[in-house]
């Protein structure tokens, strides 16, 4: 590893700057740790012993320091005891699922089973709704309402509830407003919380509540010999499957999350059912983040955009085989039939983004045939593929936004709402939601673009840079100790410098690989679906010419061997001595 900030242009292929992170100062020695993997964690920040070694009894906090949590505790434990009819109330996402399954699983342990609710998408829309409120109420004579992963803004639903005498509690981690609303709160984004425990997503701040349960019930003598006290962390799988699938950071609390709850995923029927029905000819899928984020997670969310949103949670709660293998066959059907309708406005949407837009800062494209569960998966494709913002609006005027690291695409909705040309809509830096009018598509188009027309990207942050043929497989397998990767832990972006082209490789008319030589070897750099991108089609005319690859490290098993490889993301190409004269 070098710490060199000389790159063979002033810009990428894809039109950024480049600029190498900070580099620590070293860092302490951990046996079985490669020296490289913990330079990376000390110059992302990390406490290295905590951050290789993530120990819940460590991160865990006392419950009661967050606000309203003792309250919600207190109440939810008299209900329990009494025996009240309570209703968890959770959303149809994974963290939506994966923290409504876990109440429901506590709840079931202690042989008081709950009726849970999750709103129909595309009838109810997210978060309580006072119909579903007062249905629970007439239908069940709920007397208790958990709210998981929705309800911190929800004044007006929630005072139906007030109304009709449900004691409610809520546990959320999503932006307040300046109202509190009218039930117990227990959300680590409250205004006045310090805000020390934001990162954590619903099924992590669920299992939290649920330490606090067990230690509330245990000082009442609610436990015993037929009514045991709840073993929490075989549950930790469900808990790890809600923190990647939500994209929070990993990291602290997090961290030991998905660390210790990955291997553990195997204890929940309904995620082995999951695996099962998705295992191919190389048999069946790990658990990681990766087969979380884009396998297993998928399955529920497929349900929760296109199908029944109660699926998820049926899954996650059943102890059954039969009734786990029986929702993930129906998962996984819902999930192909999801990636077909997907893929085909991926295509048309990409297209549009690339021809009739491309002049555009923010790409804002509408089709009424498109299904509203899906258009936040192509707005992130599309953002993906042209390296803008990007809104896709489907049917009935329902659109999602996602943005570049930078933009604050959540602003900019706040300023098309107060421009009027929309009639809903917010979010954050990075993913918002918005209603308009068929009619006001066109305008939304231009305040989007007037709001991002000057925005200039970010350099790109580089972890680490190496010398052409200085990527080994030694270092490739020592970066697998930073795992679990993903928000707030990336895995390591390393720049590949001083490479000269000697051969372009089409493999099977879409991929290229590169075949560098360099000061320390050779490497061999690949794009997969390259063909026919912009950065392929620029790659593809790199032979006989130096280049820096950006990208992610990965080990490949060829012609008898493990063989160090780069997976490319972006590329400089060093100037001709005529361009850089000219």
């Amino acid at each position: 590893m070098t710490a060199t900030t000389e790159f063979c242009n002033d810009l990428s292929v894809r039109g950024r700057e480049w600029k190498l992170k900070d580099q620590a100062e070293g860092g302490p020695a951990i046996e079985g740790i490669h020296p490289s993997a913990v330079s990376v964690a000390v110059a992302r920040g990390f406490d290295p012993e905590r951050f290789f070694s993530p120990k819940l009894r460590d991160e865990l906090p006392n419950p009661s320091i967050m606000k309203g949590m003792d309250e919600a505790v207190a109440i939810f434990c008299n209900a329990v005891q009494a025996r009240k009819r309570i209703a968890v109330y959770g959303d149809y996402d994974v963290d939506g699922a994966t923290s409504t399954s876990l109440l429901v699983r506590w709840l079931t342990s202690i042989g008081q089973p709950p009726i849970f609710y999750i709103p129909d998408r595309i009838a109810e829309g997210y978060g309580p709704n006072a119909n579903a409120i007062r249905r629970l109420k007439e239908e069940h004579d709920i007397e208790f309402i958990l709210f998981l992963d929705c309800g911190t803004r929800a004044h007006a639903p929630l005072a139906v509830g007030v109304e009709l005498g449900i004691e409610m509690a809520i546990l959320d981690h999503h932006e307040p407003d300046d109202k509190d609303p009218p039930a117990v709160l227990v959300n680590p984004k409250r205004r006045d919380e310090t805000g020390d425990y934001a990162y954590l997503c619903a099924a992590g701040l669920a299992f939290v509540f649920l330490v606090a349960l067990n230690r509330e019930m245990r000082n009442r003598g609610f436990f015993n010999e037929d009514r045991p006290e709840p073993d929490l962390r075989k549950w930790l799988g469900i808990v790890a499957l809600g923190t990647v699938c939500d994209m929070v950071p990993l990291v602290n609390l997090n961290r030991a999350f998905v660390k210790i709850g990955l291997p553990l995923m195997g204890e929940i029927p309904g995620i082995r059912a999951l695996q099962s029905v998705n295992a191919t000819t190389k048999g069946l899928p790990d658990f990681n983040e990766h087969t979380c984020g884009f396998v297993f997670g998928p399955c529920i969310n497929a349900e929760g955009r296109i199908g029944d949103t109660r699926s998820g949670t049926t899954l996650l709660a059943a102890d059954d085989e039969n009734v786990a293998m029986e929702m993930a066959v129906k998962l996984v059907e819902t999930n192909k039939e999801r990636q077909e309708i997907t893929k085909a406005a991926e295509t048309l949407a990409i297209e549009i983004a690339t021809t009739q837009m491309a002049g555009d800062s923010t790409i804002v494209i509408y089709n009424e045939d498109w299904h509203p569960g899906i258009v936040g998966i192509v707005a992130g494709r599309v953002k993906d593929a042209v390296n803008k913002p990007a809104v896709v609006i489907g049917r009935g005027g329902t659109g999602s936004c996602r943005s570049v690291t930078g933009y604050s695409i959540g602003a900019a909705v706040d300023a098309a709402l107060a421009a009027g040309v929309i009639d809903k809509g917010g979010g954050h830096m990075m993913a918002a939601g918005l209603h308009v009018k068929p009619e006001n598509v066109g305008e939304l188009r231009r305040v989007m673009c007037e709001q991002s027309n000057d925005f200039k990207m970010l350099p790109v942050e580089v972890d680490m840079t190496i010398g052409c043929g200085g990527l080994t497989v030694p270092l490739v397998e020592g970066m697998e100790a930073l795992r679990p990767f993903g928000m707030g832990n990336p895995q390591p972006r390393i720049v590949v410098h001083g490479g000269y082209v000697t051969r372009v490789q089409i493999m099977t008319g879409v991929h290229i690989k590169l075949h560098l030589a360099g000061r320390f070897g050779s490497c061999k750099a690949v794009l997969f679906n390259a063909v026919g991108t912009p950065l392929g089609d620029a790659l593809a005319l790199c032979e006989d010419k130096f280049v820096d690859i950006y990208g992610r490290s990965r080990i490949d098993f060829h012609a008898g061997k493990n063989n160090a490889v780069i997976l490319i993301d972006d590329a400089m190409v060093r100037p001709d001595v005529a361009e850089e004269a000219a």
